[in-house]
């Protein structure tokens, strides 16, 4: 039997709970540790999850040799940092997305991890979701034979992040709605692709609706943004992310559409995740609704954590993936401050 992986939580907030849960629910885990400023919030984990040692800094915590894994739950501009230290520690590193707040950061995580032979894996969570999971694993199949576009949205009517006010502050946190929430989706359809080579992206960002951030809260970032990205292999994927539009509300959400040669997938339907194969002239087609697997969301990142950690899988979103995402958003954001497109 394997052993036991014992790890600490740095960051007790919602992400660090749901982190919390996603190890209970995947098994082979033990939760030790939790570090946070705020000594409710740790007295909530601890008591939720019987965890038996406090501390208030991600310092503290990574001295304790008991703990061989951390999560990374804390503001943007503390994830390298951080999980830098906790790699130099000796620990195995699950991070909050993004990988830092630039390229710079997401690549001294990445050597991190590489100088200290230690598992780096992102909380891109899409991945991980049931609709998600399905699909890809349809594509893999060959249902809808090659994939080379993918339209991706994630568009949220009204919510912007206020929380303790660093998310609309780009120096804190890397950039606005499409480093918060466009880049969960960007990951998701980079992965359907198949991961190509990015070569350039042209992309359009907006602060439209200042209005609905009190006054005097810092606002420097994109509250809409939409950029097409192209890879290597005649590969696209056209993405639109927002935390406020005036837009019909019912569309509100997520779009994710796979384009195949012979085929398309779309991931969020009420039904699940569907395959749309076998068109006619006409243009109709057979619609197969996808069975998700058994496990999903946190649960299944956790348990793809533990098998890397035990060398049975390699991360699926690791520091190499990491780099190369913050690469394609530094682009997306260049390109829409320069009007132009943007090599990546």
């Amino acid at each position: 039997m394997a052993e036991t992986i014992k790890v600490g939580i740095i960051g007790a907030g919602w992400p660090g709970m749901a982190h919390a849960r996603g190890y209970l629910a995947a098994g082979g885990f033990k939760i030790v540790a939790v570090a946070d400023l705020i000594p409710q919030r740790r007295k909530q984990l601890m008591g939720e999850f019987n965890v038996a040692r406090e501390y208030a800094s991600a310092e503290d915590l990574l001295r304790d040799a008991e703990v061989a894994a951390v999560s990374v739950c804390l503001p943007n501009d503390q994830h390298a940092p951080v999980a830098a230290a906790a790699l130099r520690a000796g620990k195995h590193v699950l991070c909050e997305t993004p990988p830092g707040i630039s390229v710079k950061d997401a690549r001294r995580m990445q050597s991190a991890a590489q100088s200290n032979s230690k598992v780096l894996l992102y909380g891109f969570q899409r991945r991980f979701g049931g609709h998600e999971q399905a699909a890809r694993l349809a594509i893999a199949k060959g249902f809808i034979g090659e994939p080379y576009h993918v339209r991706a949205v994630w568009t949220r009517t009204r919510a912007v992040p206020l929380g303790t006010g660093w998310f609309t502050q780009k120096e804190k946190s890397g950039g606005g709605a499409m480093a918060d929430i466009g880049l969960h989706v960007l990951d998701l359809a980079w992965h359907l692709l198949g991961q190509p080579t990015p070569s350039s992206a042209f992309a359009v960002a907006y602060r439209r609706l200042p209005e609905l951030v009190p006054q005097g809260t810092p606002y420097d970032v994109d509250d809409q943004a939409f950029a097409l990205l192209r890879f290597d292999g005649n590969k696209s994927i056209e993405l639109a992310t927002s935390w406020a539009i005036n837009q019909p509300p019912q569309q509100n959400g997520a779009v994710c559409r796979v384009y195949g040669s012979a085929g398309a997938v779309e991931v969020y339907t009420p039904q699940g995740a569907v395959v749309y194969r076998d068109f006619k002239p006409d243009g109709t087609c057979r619609e197969n609704p996808l069975k998700p697997p058994k496990t999903t969301h946190h649960a299944a990142l956790c348990r793809h954590f533990k098998d890397a950690i035990q060398g049975k899988a390699s991360p699926m979103i690791g520091p190499n993936e990491g780099v190369a995402l913050m690469r394609m958003l530094d682009a997306v954001h260049k390109s829409a401050e320069a009007g132009r497109s943007v090599t990546i």
